[in-house]
């Protein structure tokens, strides 16, 4: 603990913020989207079951596919982990990001599920990014400081339907247009976090195994490898 006070982590607090960004939008599309459907565009998700399982669908292929792609790239060497974790930050937030804000401007069901379950398999990026950096960073601490981060993820996850709920009672529910502005901004808050997010990663964001990860004997100072 106090190895890691004498140095600012500005890595693992990227990565943190990372994390609890993409459970602020990932939540709300998991939780709102078929409200959203139901009471802007009058689409009842629930009542096709296909539909429904379309977003889930989409984020485990965005899961296969980034594990894939990622180690293609880094095992070829045509790009550092350090890289290759940005790129798929960027895949996983800031392109959805802009999905997620064009999706709600469109007021017919079609191209916004299109364009929601596009948001959402590039959202399986974040698998190759966020997750297993803590790896990359702390091998000793990773599941501790991963356990850390999710929460304040689920945290995350437990305010954007309350900011949603919010925006949507400070209006007339009969009245359409007023109400898919209230949806607009909502799904702005999530783009801007997302968007934010994954910028910040790009400039702090690191795979290198952080300084005050490693080990000392208590005499001659030496570096000691920890057992993975």
């Amino acid at each position: 603990a106090k190895a890691m006070a004498r140095h600012l982590p500005l890595p693992l607090l990227s990565a943190v913020f990372l994390h609890f960004c993409n459970g602020y939008g990932y939540f709300m599309l998991l939780t709102d989207l078929p409200k959203f459907l139901k009471e802007v565009l009058g689409y009842d998700v629930q009542a096709s079951g296909a539909v429904a399982a379309v977003p889930y669908i989409m984020i485990w292929l965005g899961y296969l596919s980034s594990g894939w792609i990622s180690d293609l790239l880094v095992a070829r060497r045509i790009v550092s982990f350090t890289t290759m974790r940005k790129i798929c930050a960027m895949f996983a937030m800031f392109l959805p990001a802009i999905l997620l804000y064009c999706s709600s401007l469109f007021e017919r069901n079609v191209p916004v599920l299109i364009l929601m379950n596009l948001a959402m398999f590039f959202q399986g990026f974040a698998n190759s990014a966020y997750y297993v950096n803590y790896m990359d960073l702390s091998p000793r601490f990773s599941g501790v400081l991963c356990g850390i981060a999710n929460g304040l993820c689920a945290v995350a996850g437990l305010v954007g339907p309350v900011v949603v709920g919010k925006l949507l009672d400070a209006v007339d529910q009969t009245n359409h247009k007023a109400l898919h502005k209230q949806w607009q901004l909502a799904f702005a808050s999530a783009s801007i976090l997302w968007a934010v997010g994954s910028l910040q990663y790009v400039v702090f964001g690191s795979a290198e195994r952080q300084p005050w990860d490693r080990l000392r004997k208590e005499e001659g100072g030496e570096d000691v490898e920890p057992l993975l």
